[in-house]
């Protein structure tokens, strides 16, 4: 009889490690479940936040893109003007000479990509496809060249010569203060004397071609974003 009891007793102990084995596992799984779909809907917070960023630097590319058409099309005007093409008064070419000095910068908003990189989170993209992509668009170079070309060919040529060539308008800054140039001893200069500097007829032809060199690196990388923005639409939906 205590034979019978003691192996009754030891299947009941059996039983009740495996049912204890058996309640830890469903727990172990309930929290591995839990842990997943927690990280599952931080991956899409972020996914959706790296979304919003491309597509306000899209529409910033676009902005800029279209502000270089402008500039190209006025300095082309100049260069027509300069080479007896185009006549007009000297406040007409003026309003468009002007922007040889103008700049065009793109600034992407890195804000989520870094977080995610110095909190570590950025193992939450288990992509490794949209990953590389997203590493390659924010460390792009090429239309930094641009960028930086232009900013210092206008802020180190440019504009100091300018500064020592003619009289420096405010153009349509109505709010900044005026000055009758007629009132200096150092005259106003002609479209002549403009058409008879090579300085500037080469800085005209050179300033065109940085604006169309960063209109091109704009446009392939708003082709960038829209592959970018594809492929984290197809992870959001999975």
């Amino acid at each position: 009889m205590e034979k019978n009891k003691t192996s009754r007793y030891l299947k009941y102990a059996i039983g009740e490690i495996v049912l204890v084995v058996i309640g830890i596992l469903i727990a172990l799984s309930i929290n591995t479940w839990h842990e997943n779909n927690k990280s599952k809907k931080e991956a899409s917070f972020q996914l959706s936040k790296l979304r919003d960023n491309l597509k306000s630097d899209k529409a910033q590319l676009k902005t800029a893109i279209a502000n270089d058409s402008l500039f190209i099309e006025n300095l082309v005007l100049c260069v027509k003007v300069l080479s007896n093409e185009v006549v007009v008064t000297k406040e007409e070419f003026y309003d468009s000479f002007q922007y040889l000095s103008e700049l065009i910068t793109f600034n992407p908003i890195k804000g989520t990509f870094e977080g995610l990189m110095s909190s570590g989170k950025i193992e939450l993209i288990n992509n490794q496809k949209l990953l590389d992509a997203l590493f390659s668009y924010y460390n792009a170079s090429e239309y930094k060249g641009w960028d930086s070309s232009s900013r210092d060919y206008s802020r180190n040529v440019i504009i100091p010569y300018l500064l020592g060539f003619d009289h420096i308008t405010n153009g349509d800054k109505k709010d900044f203060i005026q000055f009758d140039i007629s009132k200096f001893t150092i005259p106003s200069k002609s479209i002549e004397d403009y058409k008879n500097d090579l300085f500037l007829l080469n800085g005209l032809r050179f300033k065109i071609q940085l604006f169309e060199g960063q209109k091109t690196a704009y446009k392939e990388l708003i082709k960038v974003i829209d592959a970018l923005i594809e492929s984290i639409d197809i992870e959001l939906m999975k």
